[in-house]
């Protein structure tokens, strides 16, 4: 507390000659910045928790620009009388100040959020934000401003809505006129930035407008806490915390200012530096370490040097990290770890463009098949989703989010003749069944399911997938050995069944075929020609991580023919090694594998070397290069492409550019 004194006072001493500058980001890439939750923020006015010394061991290695003060949570406010000291320290340590609010009643009970149409609630809601306003030019609203309440309050106010729809009419309402239009009454200069959480698939059923909104707050924040994918409640996958940032940043040029990654699911401690990574990956402007006492936290010096990769030199480097910390300061804390992996990747950041990919199109509010992009982006396709139908692309994924269209078949149908691919998943052709889907391809979904053990794969004419050839650099599967040499599945995978109606098989080609125990085969991934263009159709197994599963060579053709046209494309590899591509022929290839793992790519055209954005070497095209495969219409026509291969360490990065 002392030195908290001292501090102030050698501030107000030079507040009295001059205003301080605050930094201007202490990393190349990004700002980062950390956030004090209400009793955070109470503890360090009463002075339970001293500002002075919990800020020094926060920052001994992270460089922090900016940091949140928040003002009310759990329909609690702190003091007022102390903020505005409190306010004053850290803009004495060179750091943006803003102000933070967290809309819930009671986190204990259930996360339970702020009700808005209980009149209590609202009034304490524009209480808060009047208070925020009046200390903050900048104001970053909690992941809790979502709306999930059915009190009598709300089941009067619903009426005959869904409550879907209720929820987003009035958090329009409450964005507009509780929260910014008082924000703004107060502090004309005040700015409100809305957090919304990590399951961007299911926003509109909590409220949360991905359509309206954006165009009323100042900004829009994004939950990146993908935390451990094995056995958690919401479905989340690692590649989430990129691939949700490209969806807020791709319904307004601008709105996305920053991810936010706490603590949780940080075993092994590769993931917490990972969610980190994939965020930042994403090019987002501010990295929020949440929260200012849960980076103080220490972890065991076992959680690094009991990895089974510790003695490797992996994107989390044990040796290379410890001597960061130094070896009189206890059991590193998570600032540290946040250090090591932001410094590092900003290197890295600085040589890289604006990140793009497949373009996949998923109206407002839509539902179906939720987060199915996360485990694409798992099994190596670059995601990057739109609420418009990207008619620029190339190659369009559409899942059955898609259905919410009601022109999609239309815009489909435009689409091939055009000479463009149109992708779509076994979830949208049981959608849009009787639908007109029929008139692009007569199959549909029997609504059975199936079970397939093994792969493999058909002997049509035309495709550079048949009789055996398979990409540039995959194992290549024989169309026509025994069934006992098929590929072969860990387990048995249960599938919808895909099937043809009132025709032959010739209309369309399974180019990836599952075989259950008996023999039969199931279309995996199938096309037809349309017009001009061609249409796949891609089977998604029950449980979408059994995709994890599917064979390197399986997965090697789907993302050759989803990724035909893509300037960079991962070309062999197994399930759970992610490809992040940029505009600037920069990319990074991601293993979330607990073990090393051989990697392939392809890039367009005769390429030299690939420049390691790490390493800072140059690595040779592989000797097999040669004609990649760019779409299934036969190779004499592909073009060019040159293959690499290299070796990507456990729970590591490897980033590239093209010379």
């Amino acid at each position: 507390m002392k030195r908290y004194l001292i501090a102030l006072a050698v501030f107000f001493v030079i507040a009295t000659v001059a205003t301080p500058a605050l930094a201007q980001g202490h990393y190349q890439s990004f700002i980062v910045s950390t956030y004090a939750t209400q009793g955070t923020v109470q503890r360090l006015i009463n002075g339970d928790l001293d500002p002075a010394e919990s800020w020094s061991n926060l920052t001994r290695h992270l460089k922090v620009d900016k940091i949140y003060i928040e003002v009310m949570r759990n329909h609690t406010l702190v003091d007022e009388a102390g903020l505005e000291k409190l306010k004053q320290f850290y803009q004495s340590q060179g750091v943006e100040v803003c102000g933070g609010l967290a809309f819930s009643v009671s986190e204990a009970n259930g996360y339970q959020g702020f009700d808005y149409a209980d009149p209590e609630n609202r009034e304490f809601a524009k209480k808060a934000v009047a208070l925020a306003a009046r200390h903050f030019n900048e104001i970053l609203l909690d992941d809790y401003y979502f709306f999930d309440r059915k009190t009598d309050y709300d089941i009067k106010a619903k009426g005959s809505r869904s409550w879907t729809q209720y929820r987003l009419d009035t958090m329009r309402e409450v964005t507009r006129d509780l929260i910014v239009g008082t924000a703004k009454k107060v502090n004309p200069n005040c700015k409100v930035v809305i957090k919304m959480a990590n399951w961007y698939d299911q926003y509109a059923g909590m409220g949360n407008d991905t359509e309206k909104v954006p165009l009323i707050a100042d900004g829009m924040f994004s939950g990146t806490e993908s935390r451990l994918w094995v056995g958690q409640e919401q479905h989340l996958q690692p590649y989430l915390s990129y691939d949700i940032m490209r969806f807020v940043d791709n319904l307004k040029p601008g709105v996305e200012k920053g991810g936010w990654v706490d603590q949780g699911g940080a075993f092994p401690i590769d993931r917490y530096s990972e969610q980190l990574l994939d965020t930042v990956f994403a090019r987002c402007p501010e990295m929020c370490c949440f929260n200012y006492q849960g980076m103080l936290r220490t972890i065991p010096m076992a959680a690094f040097t009991n990895r089974a990769w510790a003695d490797q030199p992996t994107t989390l480097n044990t040796s290379d990290f410890l001597k960061m910390v130094g070896t009189n300061v206890g059991d590193p804390k998570f600032a540290d770890v946040a250090a090591y992996t932001l410094g590092e990747a900003d290197k890295v950041l600085a040589n890289v463009g604006h990140p793009t990919g497949i373009k996949c199109y998923t109206p407002y509010h839509a539902t179906g098949e939720e987060f199915l992009h996360d485990y694409l982006g798992m099994i190596g396709l670059p995601m990057d989703i739109f609420p418009q139908f990207p008619t620029d692309a190339d190659m369009v994924l559409l899942t059955e989010q898609a259905k919410s269209d009601p022109h999609i078949i239309e815009k489909i149908k435009a689409q091939l003749e055009a000479g463009k691919n149109v992708c779509v998943t076994s979830g949208f052709v049981y959608a849009m069944q009787d639908k007109g889907f029929e008139d692009l391809c007569e199959l549909g979904t029997t609504g059975n399911t199936v079970g397939i053990q093994r792969f493999t794969f058909a002997s049509g004419p035309g495709s550079p997938f048949r009789a055996g050839r398979g990409p540039a650099g995959a194992a290549q599967p024989d169309a026509t050995s025994a069934v006992s040499n098929l590929l072969v599945t860990p387990y048995n995978i249960l599938i919808p069944e895909i099937k043809y109606f009132n025709i032959l098989t010739h209309d369309a080609w399974g180019d990836v075929l599952g075989v259950s125990p008996g023999g039969t085969t199931y279309p995996i991934l199938l096309s037809c020609n349309y017009s001009k263009g061609k249409l796949y159709v891609l089977t998604i197994p029950n449980d979408p991580a059994d995709l994890y599963a599917f064979p390197p060579t399986a997965l090697s053709i789907i993302r050759t023919a989803l990724g035909a046209n893509e300037p960079v494309r991962l070309d062999n590899a197994p399930a759970q090694i992610a490809l992040f591509r940029y505009d600037n022929n920069a990319f990074i290839v991601q293993n979330y594998l607990a073990t090393e793992t051989n990697v392939t790519v392809s890039v367009a055209g005769t390429v030299s070397a690939l420049h390691d954005l790490v390493a800072g070497t140059d690595l040779a095209p592989a000797k097999q290069s040669g004609f990649g495969f760019g779409g299934l219409g036969g190779r004499n026509n592909q073009p060019r492409r040159t293959s690499f291969t290299f070796t990507v360490l456990p729970h590591s990065y490897m980033a590239f550019v093209a010379k």
